[in-house]
């Protein structure tokens, strides 16, 4: 006759998310299967104000194994698998295309993830950080909180009014040397790339800043579908 506690047991396990939410909780506790909210620390900024160094140092606090670190694989500057800072400190990074994509590499031991240069994502990035938070693991994502245009990214404000932490670093104007809040675009856009770095980009202040002459392209919407509080579920579990 079989165990009717290996039973519920083995039948506990198989309805499990794929990844389980972080909780200081005992696991004989009611409240283990209701993780502790994780926190969101946003650092938006021009270029060269310092976010990426701000990851850094963020990831410190973690051992590198329960960390994630994740960029846009449209970002190829210096290193395509590494976030990289303009000062040449780095740390290895996981490429995607989606924001979706963040979900699949969590693991059990995860505790911090880190999304580099968010405002290349699209608005699905922000349900995937309330997943994340939800399920109790601590978020930092390092975003341009302007374009070259001066218009502000609208999954960055989202990501902003959500935040437990927003850091405005500045940078220091290229041509003044006063405090810097704007990108400044150097080189004409051709092909409507916008990836780049000190050869295409300097911090400004305001008085030194200039729109560029072509004209901006269009911005997202937010569709309500991807607006917070309609995150998605946790993940099921996967079969391996």
């Amino acid at each position: 006759m079989k165990d009717p506690i290996s039973v519920i047991e083995r039948s506990s396990r198989e309805r499990r998310p794929r990844y389980r939410p972080v909780t200081a909780a005992s696991n004989d506790s009611p409240a283990a299967d209701t993780p502790e909210k994780g926190k969101l620390t946003i650092v938006a900024g021009c270029m060269f104000a310092g976010k990426t160094t701000a990851l850094l140092e963020y990831l410190r606090a973690y051992d590198p194994a329960c960390a994630l670190v994740c960029k846009h694989a449209i970002d190829t500057r210096y290193d395509p698998d590494a976030v990289v800072s303009h000062d040449r400190r780095s740390c290895r990074a996981v490429r995607v295309h989606r924001a979706d994509e963040i979900l699949d590499l969590l693991e059990d031991r995860t505790r911090a993830v880190a999304v580099d240069e968010g405002h290349f994502f699209d608005s699905g990035l922000i349900p995937v950080v309330s997943t994340l938070t939800r399920s109790g693991r601590n978020v930092l994502v390092t975003a341009l909180d302007r374009d070259s245009w001066g218009r502000p990214f609208p999954v960055v404000e989202a990501l902003l009014r959500t935040a437990d932490e927003r850091r405005f670093p500045k940078a220091v104007c290229a041509r003044c040397g006063k405090p810097a809040e704007w990108t400044q675009r150097l080189t004409p856009i051709t092909d409507g790339c916008m990836v780049g770095g000190p050869e295409s980009y300097e911090p400004r202040c305001r008085a030194c800043w200039r729109p560029p002459p072509e004209p901006p392209p269009p911005m997202e919407s937010l569709e309500p579908s991807t607006k917070p509080g309609t995150e998605p579920p946790f993940p099921s579990r996967r079969s391996d």
